[in-house]
């Protein structure tokens, strides 16, 4: 009995001292830098280092990166207890101008929560990458776009758009726009940038602040630092159409709201010869609905196209007529005319009638 009792506690030592053997990790830096380096270096790549400060083997069990272009490396032997742990990871700049900070989750049997280790740094893109990425260049800036499309909305609305920046440049950068308007308000993040870093200014437009209907176009002038020459500036055009909204109006408000409708649906002005004075046709305009129609604006985006004698409302029953003139002097080198005049109304079941303005155009 006194050797079976002997045996009994030596073997619950032996499973508590067990159940106490355990594997613990101290990253001596889970973050690394490379600073600032270029593209054309290729993949750059460092060592994470972690010493197994427990009492049993230490196992990687995995590790992965949070994007395609980091890959982390390690040997799945176990590490003994006093023995350091090495994670080599790469990042590969490819096409990835400006600043990154990608993360490695790193899972070993030293517990249940993944270790987060950190490569970060700033990549100097190529001219290629830069041409690809940041077509547009404006000083030591490089831009995504030169255009700013806000799409289509209703007025009352807030519009948003963004422009991306990177300093393509050995300076820090702090762009701003010169103008100052009521409709365009602009932020840009970060306000300074760094060499070889990404920005952005994002553009809210404000369109109960626009008088306009329809199709709008301005600009905005980006300026990429204090003191740029005026080549070095940039005047960006905005878009935006503004409809008006008839979507709280009852079957009964529709009923007795205006309609409007033109006469002829297309202008044709025949043989237009380019040394010819200009020449005006009307565009009859009525409104067969129940109550007063608003003309809110009636335009061609042709430059050629005029439009006068507009009236502001039409009565019920009644029509108006609108001279619409064409200038040749100011036409394209196309032998057609294919042109348009957007004319929008209070109207609910038309409010953006679409007429065509044709004609061939002798050499």
């Amino acid at each position: 009995m006194k050797l079976r009792t002997i045996l009994s506690l030596i073997a619950a030592s032996l499973v508590c001292m067990s159940a106490r053997a355990e594997a613990s990790i101290h990253w001596l830096n889970p973050t690394h830098s490379f600073g600032a380096f270029h593209e054309e270096m290729g993949a750059v790549t460092c060592t994470f280092l972690g010493v197994n400060n427990g009492t049993d083997s230490l196992v990687v069990i995995d590790a992965r990166a949070n994007c395609g272009c980091t890959r982390p490396t390690y040997s799945r032997k176990p590490v003994a207890p006093g023995d350091t742990l090495r994670i080599s990871v790469s990042y590969d700049p490819s096409g990835r101008p400006g600043r990154f900070d990608k993360q490695v989750r790193v899972t070993t049997n030293a517990s249940s929560t993944p270790t987060v280790l950190h490569v970060k740094g700033t990549v100097i893109g190529t001219r290629a990458t830069l041409n690809s990425r940041y077509p547009v260049e404006v000083g030591q800036a490089r831009l995504n776009t030169d255009v700013c499309p806000f799409g289509q909305t209703f007025r009352g609305h807030v519009l948003a758009s963004a422009i991306n920046i990177y300093n393509a440049g050995l300076d820090t950068i702090r762009p701003y726009i010169s103008q100052k308007s009521e409709v365009f308000n602009a932020i840009f993040q970060p306000e300074a940038i760094a060499p070889g870093e990404q920005g952005i200014v994002s553009l809210t437009a404000y369109t109960d602040r626009v008088p306009q209907w329809g199709l709008v176009t301005d600009s905005i002038v980006l300026v990429p630092d204090g003191g740029a020459p005026v080549e070095h500036q940039i005047a960006i055009p905005t878009t935006m159409i503004l409809n008006e909204d008839f979507s709280q109006l009852t079957p009964e408000q529709r009923a007795e709201a205006p309609a409007a409708r033109v006469n002829p649906g297309t202008l044709d002005f025949s043989i237009i010869n380019r040394e010819s004075a200009p020449r005006s046709l009307t565009l009859t305009v009525s409104n067969v609905g129940k109550k007063s129609m608003i003309i809110r604006r009636i335009y061609s985006p042709c430059k050629a196209i005029s439009i006068s004698s507009i009236p502001k409302r039409i009565a019920p029953g009644k029509s108006k007529d609108i001279t619409v003139t064409l200038d040749p002097s100011l036409l394209t080198d196309d032998n057609l005319l294919n042109e348009r005049i957007i004319l929008i109304t209070n109207s609910p079941s038309n409010h953006n009638l679409t007429i065509r303005v044709v004609g061939t155009i002798s050499r």
